[in-house]
């Protein structure tokens, strides 16, 4: 995987669904991106999806975190406002991956933030970030957003 990629990190925040963790891992990992944060997993979500990321994790020399909150993923990647990726409903920003593309080149991170919740972000996360979504008619959910995005990045 190209230098570049590098500081690209995706972060699944606020999931309790072990299939939203694992699937979006796999598309994480399976599209060749090294960096997999999840926040805030709760249930069988953290029960049960965590340790199978975390095994996949393994068997593909990348790297997993499993961290408490999105706060804390701003503080230990020491970045300011984090690409908040939301329902297409929430925002009418979309996302731009040519301009993504293009901050690739800088040595800053790119943390892309899905929630693994049906809910979305709480306005107090939307807060916390920038907030852009998908040119889609409805929520296609985390793995398959992070999938069209990391897809984009890729070309």
């Amino acid at each position: 995987m190209n230098d570049v990629f590098d500081n690209v990190f995706i972060v699944l925040h606020n999931t309790h669904a072990v299939s939203k963790v694992i699937d979006t891992a796999q598309v994480v990992y399976g599209l060749g991106f090294d960096n997999f944060i999840i926040s805030k997993a709760e249930g069988s979500a953290a029960q049960t999806g965590v340790p199978e990321a975390n095994k996949l994790a393994m068997k593909m020399n990348r790297r997993f975190m499993v961290l408490p909150d999105l706060k804390d993923v701003i503080e230990l990647l020491d970045i300011e406002k984090p690409l908040l990726i939301t329902s297409p409903v929430l925002t009418k920003e979309r996302i731009d991956l040519n301009s993504l593309k293009s901050s690739l080149n800088s040595k800053d991170r790119l943390v892309l933030v899905v929630s693994g919740s049906n809910s979305s972000f709480s306005r107090k996360e939307m807060d916390l970030g920038e907030c852009t979504s998908l040119d889609a008619k409805i929520d296609i959910g985390p793995s398959g957003t992070i999938a069209v995005i990391l897809y984009g990045l890729l070309e």
